[in-house]
């Protein structure tokens, strides 16, 4: 294995073939895909896709923006689909303040994920914009497997996360930052996965992202830590197998 895209939509794709996608984004060396989930709605979908594929990893959660379009009995759901597939992820799940002022709402629907994931010793995946404060209230909570998603934060607030041993994921976004060259030589370089967040946060406009692409991000991240593409392959596997511990 060279790449793993530790947290992919596939089945939020429009323009693309789900098994050319696949196909495709392995013949570019990545050979795992982390498919996360927004709400109950697609769960059944993403646990389709991880039976049709086997180098699927599903994750079930409720996404921060849709956590006023849950089902009464969603916890009790959620518990029944990482139970029948114990290989599952939480997530992705967590705060964003930039869609939602309501921070305590977020919160308590938060929590509940976090206690399963914590309670059947499964990787969390967190969503947090513009959420620094109250996450950081709650690191508690969060079990050791965390990973912070599409992280774009400040120097500072990405050394706070791993300081407390969560990971942090990186995707195209990034490169987006002028000052992305100082963030990611600040980060511990043993605690980075790399995602595409597909078919979102392309550096293109109105063009979905690639899990086959991922290579190339990777070689940017590369380039920023002053290291060789071959380095920073060995230390990216080395971080999946700690992070999922194999």
């Amino acid at each position: 294995m060279l790449y793993a895209d530790s947290h992919i939509h596939l089945q939020d794709y429009k323009t693309q073939d789900i098994k050319n996608i696949v196909n495709t984004a392995q013949k570019n060396g990545v050979f795992v895909f982390v498919n996360a989930s927004s709400y109950p709605a697609d769960w059944s979908k993403i646990a389709e896709l991880a039976a049709e594929y086997p180098n699927i990893i599903p994750a079930f959660g409720i996404h921060p923006w849709y956590i006023n379009d849950v089902p009464e009995n969603w916890e009790q759901k959620l518990k029944q689909y990482l139970k029948k597939y114990p290989k599952a992820w939480v997530g992705e799940c967590g705060i964003d303040r930039l869609k939602n002022p309501d921070i305590q709402a977020q919160i308590k629907v938060l929590l509940p994920q976090t206690e399963l994931a914590k309670s059947l010793n499964r990787p969390l995946i967190i969503h947090s914009v513009k959420a620094d404060d109250a996450m950081r209230e709650i690191f508690e909570k969060l079990p050791q497997k965390t990973i912070f998603h599409s992280f774009t934060g400040s120097s500072e607030w990405g050394k706070q996360i791993q300081k407390y041993g969560f990971y942090i994921g990186l995707n195209f976004s990034i490169l987006r930052k002028k000052n992305a060259i100082e963030i990611v030589k600040s980060l511990d370089s043993t605690q980075i996965l790399l995602e595409t967040d597909g078919p979102y946060q392309n550096l293109e406009s109105r063009t979905e992202t690639l899990p086959q692409n991922l290579p190339n991000l990777a070689e940017k991240i590369a380039q920023m830590l002053n290291i060789t593409l071959s380095e920073f392959q060995s230390i990216l596997q080395q971080n999946w197998q700690n992070f999922i511990g194999e």
